[in-house]
């Protein structure tokens, strides 16, 4: 299962362009974090080792697709740690399988913009793997373009540098609601006092 936290990325991941990253928490007794970076044509295995605290950099082990097949320790860790869900994936995308989840980020995120809001949601329920890619930092940014129809403003992209844009978008979609609620309040209580003042 992947697990929310993010451990400190490696100066060496940073410009990659990358299409979804995954992060998980080995089985017990071993607590270790391993982050699941796949590329266009490289898997990444960053795995940080607890015992040496999370600012040390982690060790690294990379597998190019046409390797995956024959990389037998590199599958069974991602097995192990993943789940098979990532592992099917995985086999899937490295041996060039036609499906929905392994169409190129750019043009899988070209499709969010045909979909409406609803059908973002109910794509995110299809399967974990698509929920994931559904779940990223670019994916989210579009979702938040559509649904408030506009582009961020330049502070809320400064505020995406700290915050994730999923938050982003609840925060925003909060004060829209919040706004609106007390519209609607302000309404009633005109057409209330409207009513009253009629009758006098």
């Amino acid at each position: 299962m992947t697990n929310q936290r993010r451990m400190k990325e490696p100066e060496i991941m940073k410009g990659l362009d990358k299409n979804l990253q995954l992060y998980a928490r080995a089985n017990a007794p071993c607590r270790d974090y391993y982050g699941l970076t796949i590329t266009e044509s490289n898997l990444i295995l960053n795995v940080w080792r607890v015992s040496y605290g999370p600012h040390i950099w982690p060790k690294q082990k990379h597998c190019i697709f046409d390797e995956f097949k024959t990389h037998k320790m590199f599958q069974e860790e991602v097995k192990l740690v993943f789940g098979e869900g990532v592992f099917d994936y995985l086999t899937g995308l490295t041996t060039g399988q036609k499906k929905l989840e392994n169409l190129p980020r750019k043009l899988f995120l070209r499709l969010f913009w045909f979909l409406g809001i609803d059908d973002v949601f109910n794509l995110m329920s299809c399967s974990k793997i698509i929920y994931e890619l559904c779940n990223q930092e670019d994916a989210w940014r579009i979702v938040f373009i559509k649904k408030f129809g506009r582009a961020p403003s330049r502070e809320e992209n400064v505020l995406a540098m700290n915050m994730s844009w999923k938050d982003i978008f609840k925060k925003r979609l909060d004060y829209v609601r919040k706004a609106l609620k007390n519209t609607n309040e302000n309404t009633m209580k005109k057409k209330r006092e409207t009513k009253k003042s009629i009758r006098k």
